[in-house]
């Protein structure tokens, strides 16, 4: 494997390097994107653009420029999607979702036997998986990746899932795998269908993926590119998705993930036929892009969070007057619009649009209503009101404070900017060493089409807890976990939104939909797979 320097992107929630350049970049750049239509896009013509495609894909290679590089490739580690989907081609999982989301076997023979009290799950693997060095699949890679999970040494933000609920696990024979749980795990079945499952000899490394999916990694180069090529072993034969309605039989002989940190460079190589699919276009590009002749612009609801909550155990947001004058003086339209480019909603309660238990709340307006804001912010009795925001790595989430803070500062609140990477940061979310925190979350690749973990800090128990106390809370947040009813976790979930909301603990002021652009020669991203943050790149093929 090629490996050149160590790239710089964090893990988890937003972490990774900036996104973009500068808001004054930005807006250069966007006015270089749209004057005259002759700007920036628009620098070669439509045929040179659609010869450069066609000579290109003669190569077979399916090219995607993304946002950031990871500083770690191993996915048990982390649930983001700057590691997940560079994985998503390499490695697979016991279950995967097909085309309406449903759960179904994958690694897996077929459904798993749960015993009558629910506290053990027998899953039989399939015969004839072959991991890419050529090696059997077999019951002692899955045990091998629950152990790493579960190590608390490792640093697996899995453990967060099965900490409390997963008392052992063990190989019963060569192709079963048997978990014993220490009490019901409604959510069980989801995280089988998020966890990637890595070789036994691989699960520690970080340089590196051993997968049993349609496509091996063959080299990078660290925080620049991810080179794949077609795994002619691949269980099966050919590549068949686990959806239905979808094609089958890898249709690439390689796929190759180009990291362009700059926004519009992005933009640019996909508007010249360099690579044909891109995440995270900037805000400044997406009226261009959306009119660019040859590309489309895809936009769908999707667990991508923006994780804002308070810290109750010390002032100033142990006063539930100022958490409301704070939250009341959000500039949410102006974060959605300044930030955003106007996609996604206005934001309430933890759980947005693209995520189960989410519902219309009205609690907070759209835009600062600053005389209740100073109402409240009078009646806390705080003579100078200040904190500290605590905010992840990216452009993105840098952004978005400024903004927040200029609707603070007018009803007299000072706040400071805390900018920390991944590592630093996660250390504050750990230690709890924080007056407000923010970042943004993605959290698909591990939960689905729900986001569980902004949840955690509710809990008065859970390790992430910021001091709220709420025995229906408690109970909603314990129900949400253990059922295996979809209806009973879908309304513990609502209550649990409302109350954070109204109680001004977890409200993020948006939801922002997840955006992708593609050239159409590339066949259509599947968009309900989108909702659970998936590119599924394994899946497309080329059509012109």
């Amino acid at each position: 494997m090629t490996r050149a320097r160590t790239s710089t992107a964090g893990s988890g929630p937003e972490a990774g390097p900036r996104s973009g350049p500068s808001r004054r970049g930005f807006l250069g750049l966007g006015a270089a994107l749209a004057v005259g239509g002759t700007g920036f896009l628009t620098a070669c013509s439509k045929e040179d653009s659609a010869g450069r495609v066609a000579d290109r894909h003669k190569d077979g290679v399916l090219r995607i420029g993304v946002a950031a590089a990871p500083s770690s490739l191993n996915p048990l580690d982390s649930g983001a999607e700057v590691t997940r989907w560079i994985a998503e081609p390499v490695m697979e999982s016991l279950y995967a979702y097909d085309s309406r989301l449903n759960s179904v076997p994958l690694l897996a023979e077929g459904e798993p036997e749960i015993s009558a009290d629910k506290l053990t799950w027998t899953i039989r693997l399939k015969q004839g998986v072959l991991w890419h060095n050529g090696d059997p699949f077999t019951a002692d890679d899955v045990v091998a990746t629950l152990a790493h999970m579960l190590d608390t040494s490792a640093g697996s933000e899995w453990i967060t899932y099965m900490l409390g609920y997963v008392q052992r696990f063990e190989k019963a024979d060569p192709q079963t795998v048997r978990i014993i749980l220490a009490k019901p795990y409604g959510l069980l079945r989801s995280h089988l269908t998020n966890l990637p499952v890595t070789h036994k000899n691989f699960v520690d490394r970080k340089d590196t993926m051993m997968g049993t999916g349609p496509y091996k990694l063959d080299s990078y180069v660290a925080g620049q590119s991810f080179t794949m090529s077609k795994f002619d072993r691949y269980h099966g034969g050919q590549y068949r998705a686990p959806f239905a309605d979808m094609p089958g039989g890898a249709a690439f002989g390689g796929i190759q993930y180009t990291v362009f940190t700059d926004a519009n460079t992005r933009a640019v190589s996909l508007k010249q036929g360099k690579v044909d699919l891109v995440t995270a276009p900037a805000n400044t590009t997406l009226p261009v892009l959306a009119k660019e002749k040859g590309l489309t612009l895809v936009s769908t609801v999707a667990p991508l969070d923006v994780l804002t909550y308070v810290m109750l155990q010390r002032a100033p947001f142990d006063n539930a007057d100022f958490r409301k004058a704070v939250a009341y003086s959000m500039d949410r339209d102006g974060v959605l619009q300044r930030v955003y480019g106007g996609k996604g909603s206005i934001g309430q309660g933890p759980i947005g649009p693209g995520e189960a238990g989410y519902q219309p709340l009205s609690v907070f307006p759209a835009t600062p209503d600053l005389a209740k804001a100073k109402a409240f912010l009078d009646r806390s009795g705080i003579a100078k009101p200040s904190f500290t925001l605590t905010v992840g790595a990216s452009q993105t989430v840098r952004d978005i404070a400024q903004v927040l803070v200029a609707g603070w500062a007018k009803i007299g609140i000072d706040v400071r900017i805390e900018q920390l990477p991944g590592g630093p940061w996660s250390n504050k979310w750990l230690s709890r060493d924080y007056d407000m925190l923010m970042n943004t979350f993605m959290s698909g690749f591990t939960s689905g089409p729900a986001n569980y973990l902004t949840l955690a800090p509710a809990s008065s128990t859970n390790v992430l807890a910021c001091g709220y106390t709420n025995p229906e809370v408690d109970k909603a947040i314990d129900t949400v976990w253990q059922t295996a009813d979809q209806n009973e976790r879908v309304q513990a979930l609502a209550t649990v939104d409302r109350a954070l909301a109204e109680d001004a603990v977890i409200f993020p002021p948006v939801y922002p939909e997840l955006v992708v652009a593609q050239r159409n020669e590339l066949s259509p991203l599947n968009r309900d797979l989108l909702k659970v943050c998936r590119l599924s790149p394994q899946t497309l093929r080329f059509t012109g």
